[in-house]
């Protein structure tokens, strides 16, 4: 046994852990809730935020390893806190947006990725330790966290699902590798191709990102030969009702039937935004009933031909027509009462006429 050992007294390093895991649990949280408010206020794309106060077996394990001379100090990921994003671009991203935030220990942080070097490969993950700024140390509710310390890490989905594989003792992936049979080649082949599918989908996103703002400045000129996709038909309809959807009247939301009402829109024989805004015309306030992109659409179809649209596009995908577009069809001179008899559709009118019989 190390003099190192000997010297520290690991029942009370634990016992202190243990009556201070709550304050980092506490820690943590605070954290969590400072990253995800900025986060959301700049209007970055994550996938998740965790965080939580170190294990107290982990901690122990970790406290009796020669090279913490001074575990209550040394160690700093007591308080933890994980930023996981879709793609690589967001973890820079992410990363500008936390740094100011917070008094960062650069001795004790670290950019994995860059770490590893041009001529390997591996885990990928930035970490940085910090503590909380003096200013906010100054409000009554963060001043017990003075001189506590905690860890952030941001990477990406594909680099969380490789360090929880690869470093789960249930996998026997951690440590040092057996030669038989190519394991540590083939484990480094493994992370090499996860990174490579890690650049493709950050790549993937990169394009539609371009193609969203070719979409956008192609529209904004009146060019509109475009064919209809998600990209294209969310950049179209965000821009040709921008004032319904600043006062709250259309939710800028496809409620993931983007591929459904595509095909409806094909089947009814609009296949080009060019199509679609024949269809709409020039005035938009027409349309201003509650609803998302998909009951816009919908109602756009059947605005300008009920019948077709339910011959050709309805496929009987939805059996229920609610008040507000009652009322809107009705003010458009649509008789929905006896179209809705007609293909057997429910409507808000039928619902209250039962209800009062």
């Amino acid at each position: 046994m190390s003099n190192t050992t000997q010297t520290k007294n690991m029942d009370e390093i634990v016992n202190w852990y243990k009556n201070n895991k709550p304050l980092y649990e506490a820690l943590a949280k605070k954290v969590e809730n400072i990253i995800k408010d900025v986060l959301d206020q700049n209007e970055l794309t994550y996938y998740l935020i965790t965080s939580r106060s170190k294990d107290l077996d982990s901690f122990a394990n970790k406290a009796k390893k020669e090279k913490y001379a001074d575990p209550k100090n040394e160690i700093k990921d007591l308080a933890g806190i994980r930023v996981i994003t879709f793609v690589r671009s967001e973890v820079e991203a992410c990363k500008n947006a936390i740094k100011p935030l917070f008094k960062l220990d650069n001795n004790h942080s670290i950019d994995k990725g860059k770490a590893l070097g041009n001529d390997k490969v591996g885990y990928r993950s930035v970490h940085f330790v910090a503590e909380l700024t003096e200013d906010r140390l100054q409000l009554p509710d963060f001043k017990p966290f003075e001189g506590l310390c905690f860890e952030i890490q941001i990477r990406t989905i594909l680099e969380h699902a490789w360090a929880d594989i690869s470093h789960d003792r249930s996998y026997k992936f951690s440590g040092v590798l057996p030669p038989d049979n190519d394991i540590e080649r083939r484990f480094s082949l493994a992370a090499a191709a996860l990174e490579l599918v890690d650049r493709e989908f950050d790549s993937l996103a990169s394009e539609i990102e371009n193609y969203r703002e070719s979409v956008k400045q192609h529209t904004n000129k009146g060019h509109l030969d475009i064919p209809l996709n998600t990209a294209s038909l969310n950049e179209y309809l965000s821009q040709k009702f921008a004032t319904s959807i600043t006062n709250q009247i259309i939710e800028p939301s496809f409620n993931k039937l983007e591929e459904e009402i595509i095909n409806e829109l094909h089947s009814f024989g609009i296949y080009s935004l060019s199509d679609l805004d024949k269809l709409i015309g020039d005035n938009t306030n027409k349309f201003n009933v509650n609803t998302n992109f998909i009951g816009l659409l919908r109602n756009i179809m059947i605005l300008n031909d009920a019948e077709k649209y339910f011959t050709d596009a309805w496929d009987c995908k939805w059996d229920f027509i609610d008040g507000d577009d009652c009322t809107f069809f009705m003010e458009n001179g649509l008789d929905i009462t006896s179209i809705a008899h007609k293909y057997k559709i429910s409507t808000r009118f039928d619902i209250e006429f039962d209800d009062y019989e």
